[in-house]
């Protein structure tokens, strides 16, 4: 495994951390960081548990130092801080909700191909990009969705 397979998942993790510190209040880090605990963290984890060990359609690769029960260690906690900034910039106006969802929807089916090419997952091939796209979609739809009728943060902001 070459160096850029093994520090690929922890780089982004740091990144991500480092934004999340950047751009969420301290105030507010709390909330935002159960929600992507719950949504993020633990979301992966079903969604992988279901997909991988359940489904077969997809599974990590090369994970070193990082194999954990067959998951990759830091893929929750990289949902995580990325679900965090997702809330953190979900648009007040709907209209603009639209467009904001989609284009996650689009970027999470292109990380996916990355940590492919990466050599770090791997998946059926009728997986991607089609249903792969729906089903982040639909994560991505359900966290703005619980966000919003949930949160004080989105109460407020409103």
């Amino acid at each position: 495994m070459d160096l850029v397979t093994l520090l690929f998942y922890p780089s982004y993790l740091l990144i991500m951390f480092i934004f999340t510190l950047i751009f969420i209040p301290k105030k507010d880090y709390k909330e935002f960081f159960i929600y992507g605990l719950l949504i993020g963290a633990l979301g992966d984890m079903l969604i992988v548990g279901l997909m991988q060990n359940f489904l077969q359609v997809m599974w990590f690769k090369n994970m070193a130092i990082f194999a954990v029960l067959g998951q990759n260690l830091l893929s929750p906690p990289s949902w995580l801080v990325t679900v965090m900034l997702f809330l953190r910039f979900l648009p007040h106006r709907r209209w603009f909700r639209y467009p904001y969802i989609f284009t996650f929807a689009c970027t999470s089916v292109a990380y996916g191909l990355l940590v492919r090419n990466a050599n770090l997952y791997d998946f059926q091939a009728w997986l991607y990009p089609i249903p792969a796209f729906f089903i982040f979609l639909g994560w991505w739809s359900l966290a703005a969705y619980l966000f919003l009728k949930t949160s004080s943060l989105a109460k407020q902001e409103n």
